[in-house]
Order: structure tokens, then sequence, then C-alpha cells
């Protein structure tokens, strides 16, 4: 397909979206029936809120919450949910685990200013490569900016943070597990940091460039607060190099030899996937990187620190060799880890996101078909050494 003609079905398809604001009753349960299939049965997700007899999937904080949804010829094909208020309309968890009640509450001109939510966004399979991501992103920028929001928090799963990092979204703090969602890696976006939108190319510049009276206090204040030079590395804003260098000074060999993934890659085709797939990541001990039966969405590369199964073995299997893959196979397609595996030293890792691969595919198909040739060499590798542990008990 040309480029004229991907450009052509991007538009076609653009128009075909739209996106509203759910207000009966009908419109709210089709979206909560949306999310049912989203994280149940699609993602085998367990959170504590389902009703599995008719298929549904709330919480409190979706009645005082504005419902956004995505159709396309008339059907349901994303949501997303915003959460607006003072601190305290939140509950403890949530400011406790987004870190809430270290953020001003004097940036407005109009006084004590207004926190946003975003949460529970969510896109069908077969819409994730249109633009029904971002305008439901952009939807939600236009609400907290009409409601003078400064702040817009949310929060996400390793492999998606490559997706929220080009929308302008940053990570800020620490890792936390929410139950039934997994470890999640805190993001918020400053609503005035335009600056930021245009670095990042993020596609809501065009909306940001447009606002007037922009509050630079709440910027400045986040970039003294956050922005520490070496502790996040924001996979928009480092350099193909950069990242290459941080990389290799963790592997005692160079990750074309260590990375078993990138086996018959030049340097420059290793360089040029690393950075277009992966995201940096660092993990405390305790955290709970991969839970069993969860669908994996990412090729997990180990840098630093320890790993360690809690899946019965004895001896317990660990992860401790620089470039050691962990997990479940979630680049090229998406399987179930089979292990519960826990950070036991402080640890960096690399997550090479799966969506973030069906893009690159699409840019650098000689490359990908690489990748894609190492993952089912791996795979059948890894049946081999477990039928062969096998026979042998």
């Amino acid at each position: 397909m040309s480029l004229e003609q991907k450009i052509q079905k991007t538009s076609e398809v653009m128009n075909t979206i739209q996106i509203g604001i759910a207000n009966s009753s009908e419109e709210k349960e089709s979206i909560y029936h949306f999310r049912f299939q989203t994280y149940v049965e699609e993602m085998s997700k367990n959170p504590k809120d389902i009703d599995y007899n008719n298929k549904l999937l709330y919480d409190d904080l979706d009645d005082q919450a504005i419902l956004l949804y995505a159709t396309s010829n008339s059907t349901m094909i994303g949501t997303a949910r915003i959460n607006i208020g003072k601190l305290i309309n939140f509950s403890d968890n949530l400011i406790n685990c987004l870190a809430l009640d270290e953020f001003p509450n004097d940036c407005s001109p109009v006084g004590e200013h207004q926190f946003a939510l975003l949460t529970k966004l969510m896109v069908a399979p077969a819409y994730r490569s249109t633009p029904a991501l971002y305008l439901l992103i952009a939807k939600c920028y236009e609400i907290c900016s009409l409601n003078q929001v400064q702040y817009g928090f949310g929060a996400c799963n390793f492999h998606l943070l490559r997706l929220y990092e080009q929308m302008g979204f940053r990570r800020y703090k620490s890792n936390f597990t929410d139950p039934g969602y997994g470890l999640l890696s805190p993001i918020v976006m400053l609503a005035d940091d335009v600056q930021h939108f245009k670095a990042v190319r993020s596609p809501l510049f065009r909306m940001a460039r447009k606002k007037s009276n922009l509050n630079i206090a709440s910027v400045e204040w986040f970039h003294e607060k956050y922005v520490k030079p070496g502790t996040i590395i924001n996979s928009q804003l480092i350099t193909e190099e950069e990242l290459w260098s941080i990389i290799c000074a963790h592997l005692p060999n160079s990750p074309t030899e260590t990375f078993t993934l990138l086996k018959g890659l030049s340097e420059e085709e290793a360089k040029t996937f690393l950075h277009s797939c992966s995201s940096y990541i660092h993990c405390e001990t305790g955290e709970l990187i991969t839970p069993q039966g969860d669908v994996s969405y990412s090729h997990n590369l180990l840098l630093s620190g320890k790993l360690k199964s809690l899946t019965l073995q004895r001896p317990a299997k660990e992860y401790a060799r620089p470039g050691q893959h962990f997990g479940a196979n979630g680049l090229t397609e998406h399987t179930k880890h089979t292990e519960d595996i826990i950070v036991t030293s402080p640890a960096e890792i690399l997550v090479l996101s799966g969506m973030a691969f069906q893009r690159f595919f699409h840019s650098y198909p000689e490359i990908a078909h690489k990748i894609v040739y190492n993952t089912t060499r791996l795979a059948r590798e890894r049946l081999h050494s477990l039928r062969s542990k096998s026979s042998h008990l």
C-alpha cells in the first residue's frame, strides 16, 4: 500500500469515528460491558469490581465520572473515564499511589486547582492502529482545559508507556500494584507544558499551543520537583545513540551478542529496533513484574538487578544475568505468563512493547522479519527444553 493510500485509509477511518459522552444508563452499561470484554475476556485481568453474571466492569469512581466512548458506524470501539475534583474528592489510596498530595494546590489563578484522573482508557483490538485512542485522549484534554485542570493523572502497565509518552504524559514516581491490574507506572500530563508536547511530537501540541493564559508556574514547579537528569528515561526524548550507550553500559558484550532476540541484526538495525520499541524502567524489590496467567504484551529483558520466580520450582528459578529474557512472549503474539516473577534486588529492565512492534513492522519490515524469526526460534528451543526436563522426571 502506497503512502497516499495509507493516508486516504486513515482519513476514511477517522471520519467514521465519533466521540460521545455517556448520559443514559444504557450508554453507561455498554461501556461497562466493553470494559469487561477488554480487561477480563481479552487481557485475563481479575479486578475486584466485576459483575460476572452480567459481564460488566465498574467501580465507585464511575458514579462521579465523565464517561467517554468512541464509536465507528454505531459500534463502540473505545472508552475513557475522567474524574475531576479537588484533593478531598479522591481516596487515600489514590492520593498515596499517585502522590497527589505532593502537588501544589495553589497553582491556579482561581485558587485551589482541580485534579483530573484519567483511567479506563481502552480501544478494541481492530482499531488500535486507528486515531481512536488519540481522539479519546484529545477529548480528555479538551475537558481538562475547560475545567482549568493543571495536572491529569493516570497509570498504565509497562507495555503502554511508550504510547502514553508519545501523547505527552510523563513518568514521575515509583511503580505501584493495583490488585487485578498488576504493576503500574504512575503518569501525569501537564496541561500547559506546550514545549514538552512539541518535544515529544504529541498530537495534542496543536491543541495546547492554541491555549491562552498558560499557567507556567505549574510547569516550572513540576520540572523543579520531578525532572532530574538520569532518573527517568522518556522513550520519546532519548536519542537512539543515548539509549544504546545506556544499554551497553549494563551488558558484558554488545546487545547484538547478548540479546538472543537480536541475533542476525546489524548494530544499526538493533539500535533502530530498540529505540523504536523499548521502554527503560526501574523496578524496586518486591514488585511482581509478571503475574502468572496474565496475557503478555511485551518482551522483557533484564539489564541489572535480580528477579526470582515464585512459581513452584526446586530450586527457585532466578534471573540475574544481564540481557536475560523473562516472562512470556508478548512481542509477536499474546501468550500468557507461566510464572510469577518478582524483583529480589532493585532492577533495571527493558520492556519491548508488542503494540510498538506492530507499528515498527510496517516501517521496517526487513528488520521485523528477523525479530519474528528469532522469537519463533526461541519458542522452539524453550519447548524442546521443557520436553527434555519432562522426560527426565
